[in-house]
């Protein structure tokens, strides 16, 4: 499914279990003027060691975060695309680590592909890629594929990045990381749901004792393992608190075919 700059588009079904997260930030971004909120817990990180991490914002404002997987592609979350409506209202950004920053690189969107399985129940296959005006200066980072399933096993840590909130109510300053350990789907409720395909999607669990997750804001964004994308920021913790701090992320793997992104 590909998207223009001049074309609108109209939000689909929902599975109810699911809350994703740039819905929430859209929402709050609409109703109160304020900026869509980076992760709970974790470390301040910077485009600098993370060039790949695209920040990407809406009407001028932190909407969602995403990643350069080619000079021109930025991969991300379809729900960010969707909510967006008219991809033209999208500014992508690279090496610019502070939400109030000027430094870095910014890039007009030109169109939008979202997976064209989108909209099934549990938000697999919640995945886009931005074309960009111009190549973006920055390094990019390799997508992983059906071979690289160890990268995604049960048990192995992965690092999510984000600019979104850092608690309820408490809007991101700045690029933030954190660790997180990959689980069981189940592991993730109410988030997931047992409809929820474990090829198709990825439950994060913090490490122990820590309650860091993703929150608000950091849909789109990236999972790291073994220096590949393996994830995209698609719900979870939707007040940013602790009450479920858990992170659900679409495979990489299970889109990157639909959306015609090479794996390595």
């Amino acid at each position: 499914m590909s998207i223009h700059a001049a074309r609108n588009t109209r939000p689909g079904t929902r599975t109810a279990a699911v809350v994703t997260t740039a819905v929430l930030a859209a929402a709050a971004l609409w109703a109160t003027a304020a900026p869509a909120s980076a992760i709970k817990g974790g470390s301040p990180a910077t485009t600098k060691a993370r060039p790949y991490a695209m920040l990407i914002e809406f009407e001028g404002r932190q909407f969602c975060g995403g990643t350069l997987v080619a000079p021109r592609k930025v991969l991300t979350a379809a729900h960010c695309v969707e909510s967006a409506g008219d991809v033209s209202t999208l500014t992508v950004i690279g090496g610019r680590t502070r939400v109030d920053g000027t430094d870095g690189t910014e890039r007009a969107v030109t169109s939008a592909r979202l997976d064209s399985r989108y909209g099934g129940p549990g938000y697999a296959h919640d995945a886009a890629v931005l074309t960009l005006d111009r190549p973006m200066p920055y390094r990019t980072i390799p997508v992983a594929g059906p071979q690289d399933g160890k990268l995604m096993a049960d048990g192995r840590k992965a690092t999510v990045l984000g600019w979104g909130r850092t608690g309820p109510g408490v809007s991101g300053t700045r690029l933030k990381q954190t660790k997180l350990v990959l689980s069981p789907v189940a592991d993730c409720r109410p988030y997931t749901d047992p409809e929820t395909d474990p090829a198709a999607m990825l439950c994060g669990m913090p490490r122990p004792g820590t309650t860091d997750s993703i929150c608000p804001g950091d849909s789109g964004g990236p999972l790291i393992s073994g220096g590949k994308v393996v994830g995209i920021v698609s719900s979870g913790n939707k007040y940013c608190d602790e009450q479920y701090p858990v992170s659900v992320f679409v495979r990489a793997d299970s889109v990157a075919s639909d959306l015609g992104i090479p794996t390595v």
